[in-house]
């Protein structure tokens, strides 16, 4: 795509902002404030979403942007170019010190994936992927490399709060369950080979939405749950309020195929 330079430079001044708003920040200082869906919110995801925002529209006027904590802005436009992204991802952990939330940003092209980036500050995680190319912490990787789980000692599923009212868990006894708090940074660690799959109880498009193109370089996927089922992002497009309350999981489709 002939606009991926611009795409970048607009990446790189919303990473160069979102770096700097949380360089000396107090986290006993923090305020949330619970939304109507029951998650929380702060001063710094909407401070987030405002540059975010500016920046796309100084570049991309005509861009539709979906973006968590303005929801008018959805309807405003209808281009080819759509940005989807999560300005905090991982609120309830930030808001209590812990180290993994960050920003998730999706750039679709007639709403097809060409961009995924989530940048963790605390954690020191930075992925970006585009065309196909991949770089974590400024390094470019061969997307070969991560084609397999194999080398890692234990097998590991993320899965997502309270999943544990929706499923049987004794299901899953020959694997590790883990949270980090962050749904993004559960699926981003998948799509980079460093877990077996996430299982996610419910979410929103933004949750969801960054990890797609990498995931397309390395070969992950979303079902339903226990299912053959495959979720695309064409298919979370057409939620109209965004909302996916089926359980999902995400892991490589070879993984899939072999269960």
């Amino acid at each position: 795509m002939s606009k991926i330079n611009n795409i970048i430079s607009v990446i790189k001044k919303i990473e160069s902002d979102y770096l700097s708003m949380f360089k000396n920040i107090d986290f006993f200082s923090i305020n949330a404030v619970t939304k109507d869906n029951l998650t929380s919110v702060t001063k710094y995801d909407l401070e987030a979403t405002n540059f975010c925002i500016k920046y796309i529209k100084d570049y991309f006027p005509e861009s539709n942007i979906w973006i968590e904590e303005n929801q008018k802005i959805l309807s405003e436009n209808r281009n080819e170019l759509t940005w989807i992204i999560d300005p905090l991802d991982g609120t309830a952990s930030f808001t209590r010190g812990y180290p993994i939330w960050g920003i998730g940003i999706a750039v679709l092209f007639k709403n097809q994936p060409i961009y995924s980036c989530f940048i963790a500050p605390r954690a020191n995680f930075n992925v970006h992927s585009f065309e196909n190319t991949i770089f974590f912490n400024e390094i470019k990787i061969n997307p070969m490399a991560l084609t397999s789980i194999s080398n890692i000692d234990t097998k590991t599923i993320f899965i997502s709060s309270r999943l544990h009212k929706k499923i049987n868990f004794s299901i899953l006894k020959e694997y590790k369950l883990r949270n980090f708090g962050s749904t993004l940074y559960h699926l981003f660690m998948v799509a980079l080979g460093k877990a077996e799959s996430v299982l996610i109880s419910s979410s929103y498009i933004w949750d969801l939405a960054a990890v797609f193109h990498l995931g397309n370089i390395t070969n992950c996927k979303f079902y339903e749950y226990n299912s053959n089922i495959e979720i695309s992002i064409s298919k979370l497009l057409e939620i109209k309020n965004n909302k996916i309350d089926i359980i999902l999981e995400y892991k490589k489709e070879n993984l899939h195929e072999k269960k």
